[in-house]
């Protein structure tokens, strides 16, 4: 008899979440399944408030990273940031854990995010400006919170671990590889450099691409998606929006606004602003470790194109600002 297939990633049908959210937490309604990203999202429609239902993959946050993650949430909320924040159970407890074919997940049930995505199609430049301040509200919400934690935004979390999973996509690609070692030594010289009060640290979002934020019609935004979250330097924040705006197509049109947003809550220092071409640079990195990364669950040909077209931007953008 052959031996058992093992199973890297499951889906939960969205009839057997229905039955866990309403037994765990007293919530009925519609569920479907969201969003199939690094997680797995489920909106449990309850009346006229979605409701959102993460279960998170297996192997790739440990207990103790997701426990961060649900109690910065839960400080920031307390401390004035709008943010979608975890739901606790019946019982009292913040996490729940499900079984799956390739083991236990973690899962967290948290509230909705009112209004549209602050860029795309339906975003204004009010959304982007918006978004832009309550990012800064949200790191001024932190600025009390413990720098010691379950994760961290340092070297080894933007550069390091994209290069290593990057590593089995590169083999082949000896021209990229020397290419990539070349600018991640040369950034995490000039990261290392980012010390004191002119490069302020703290608790970052670590994702704020854009999509992980809804702006209302009355202005308020509300962030959430935290998954990436970890103390790091706070200009890395907006980093990941100009690092999606760029990409876009729409630099000139948003990144203004979103620093006028912030800036209008918290200015950055003139090293920040200065740092900025590093830290997105530093992002371009880390997506494609990430991409890479997550193409183990799409498939190895999907990973290679996206290797090959975001080669190409990383090296313009790195010519840009003089990194060899």
């Amino acid at each position: 008899m052959r031996p058992a297939l093992s199973i890297v990633n499951s889906t939960v049908a969205a009839e057997s979440v229905a039955v866990l959210v309403q037994e765990a937490y007293g919530l009925s309604g519609s569920c479907t399944l969201h969003y199939r990203g690094t997680h797995d999202s489920y909106r449990i429609q309850h009346g006229d408030t979605p409701w959102f239902f993460r279960i998170y993959r297996s192997g790739l946050r440990s207990r103790e990273e997701v426990r961060y993650e649900t109690t910065v949430l839960l400080h920031a909320a307390m401390h004035g940031s709008d943010v979608a924040v975890p739901v606790v159970r019946l019982d009292g407890a913040w996490l729940t854990i499900v079984g799956a074919p390739e083991g236990p997940r973690d899962a967290v049930l948290f509230t909705g995010a009112p209004g549209v995505a602050v860029w795309g199609e339906e975003a204004t430049v009010d959304h982007v400006r918006a978004y832009g301040r309550a990012i800064a509200r949200f790191h001024q919400a932190m600025a009390n919170f413990p720098a010691r934690g379950a994760r961290t935004l340092t070297e080894h979390e933007l550069l390091d671990r994209p290069m290593q999973w990057l590593a089995p996509h590169l083999a082949h690609r000896a021209e990229d590889q020397r290419t990539l070692r070349a600018l991640v030594e040369a950034l995490r010289a000039r990261l290392g450099g980012f010390l004191g009060a002119a490069y302020p640290r703290g608790v970052c979002h670590g994702d704020l691409h854009g999509g992980n934020a809804h702006g209302d019609t009355d202005g308020v935004v509300t962030l959430f998606d935290f998954d990436e979250c970890g103390h790091g330097w706070l200009a890395y924040d907006l980093a990941a929006f100009h690092w999606m705006a760029e990409r876009a197509g729409q630099l000139e049109a948003w990144w203004p606004s979103l620093l006028d947003g912030y800036e209008s809550v918290r200015p950055l220092t003139p090293e920040e602003h200065d740092a900025m071409p590093i830290f997105v640079l530093a992002r371009h990195v880390w997506q494609l470790g990430y991409d890479a990364w997550d193409n183990r669950f799409n498939g190895a040909a999907r990973a290679d194109a996206d290797i090959s077209a975001v080669m190409q931007s990383l090296r313009e953008h790195a010519a840009r600002v003089s990194i060899p």
